[in-house]
């Protein structure tokens, strides 16, 4: 009898597996695709109006530019190169560094933007842009502190001085007449994304239906590719990650996300 009950108990337990690995299996198995790209940009730096930090950053960034720097990391974390950086060897040479030495520099970046900065569990940042802050930072023997803020907040967090300069997945265009911003270092796109079998399969497929997006730059592509005013809702949400979650449950019906971490989500 307890011989009988083991096996029974055994049989319950291997059927219960089969089923939670069979749906973690068909979770695994939704793909997305790229139907559209509805514009093209280029990240850059920003920082307060007028302030001397913007011509020496850019500085470092064209010489790591010049040397090959940002080329490897971008073909490191993006799978390719879109470096936009003009390269100028020794650029360095023509800025006065020294008013800013010894101090510490707070940088305003995203949190959950894999692979481009994303928080680790001790609050520390990972990712291609903290690498480069990191290259920049050897360059002018500065040391910078990371903090996490809201792309659509650049302008109040810099004016505030809670932030020394933002650098993230931004090309802050909306932006010019309150931040000095450096020139582009990544080209990106804005791209529309949808389940595989979804019957989407053209941009002005999504007329009617729900787009996701994660802020203020992915709304500003919806309203120039002239969608915006086309679908029925659009919903932010906190990250990327919580953007293809939805995608997958079908909680939305595409997303607007950004070219050069398409390939890390998809």
């Amino acid at each position: 009898m307890k011989t009988m009950k083991r096996m029974i108990a055994l049989g319950l337990c291997l059927l219960l597996c089969a089923g939670l690995f069979s749906g973690c299996h068909k979770q695994r198995g939704i793909s997305f695709k790229v139907i559209a790209e509805l514009n093209q940009e280029e990240f850059c730096v920003a920082f307060r109006k007028d302030d001397p930090l913007c011509e020496i950053m850019t500085a470092a960034m064209q010489e790591l530019s010049a040397d090959g720097s940002i080329s490897r990391l971008s073909a490191q974390y993006l799978g390719a190169d879109f470096n936009c950086m003009p390269a100028v060897p020794g650029a360095l040479n023509n800025v006065d560094t020294g008013y800013l030495s010894g101090r510490t520099l707070r940088i305003g970046v995203q949190d959950g933007v894999a692979p481009l900065s994303s928080s680790r569990e001790d609050g520390s940042f990972s990712g291609l842009i903290p690498d480069m802050c990191a290259l920049v930072g050897e360059r002018l023997g500065w040391t910078f502190e990371y903090m996490a803020i809201d792309s659509d907040n650049v302008a109040a967090e810099l004016g505030s001085g809670n932030i020394d300069c933002a650098w993230m997945a931004a090309s802050f265009a909306e932006s010019t007449k309150t931040c000095s911003l450096s020139p582009g270092w990544l080209r990106n796109s804005h791209q529309l994304v949808v389940r595989d079998g979804s019957g989407i399969n053209r941009k002005n497929g999504v007329k009617g239906k729900v787009i996701g997006i994660t802020d203020a730059t992915a709304l500003a592509a919806l309203k120039e590719s002239g969608l915006a005013d086309k679908v029925s809702t659009i919903w932010y949400y906190d990250d990327l990650s919580s953007c293809f979650a939805a995608l997958a449950t079908g909680d939305c019906d595409a997303l607007v996300i950004d070219s050069i971490v398409a390939g890390y989500y998809m």
